[in-house]
């Protein structure tokens, strides 16, 4: 039985492949890129902020991921956003 790689795992591999140290809410190329090879999934079927969110989700739970946040000033609402950064 095959077992799927998990949202995390792409994570780790498209970061690695594009060069970038992590993600943030707001990379909407990194997430979809993400989003797309999650073909076990139904992400790509979700609206974007919905799919968005299901992914810095499981990077919340993966420990192979450092959460942050930045600080979007001039934002209404809620000005900080979450950002998962690959521990070294």
């Amino acid at each position: 039985m095959l077992k799927h790689k998990t949202t995390a795992d792409i994570a780790v591999e498209v970061l690695k492949e594009t060069e970038n140290e992590g993600v943030m809410y707001g990379d909407c190329t990194l997430l979809d890129m993400i989003a797309e090879r999650c073909t076990h999934t139904n992400l790509m079927k979700l609206h974007p902020l919905t799919r968005h969110a299901r992914i810095l989700n499981a990077l919340d739970k993966d420990k192979r991921f450092e959460k942050l946040y930045f600080h979007a000033r001039g934002m209404r609402g809620n000005p900080y956003w979450r950002s998962f950064r690959l521990k070294k």
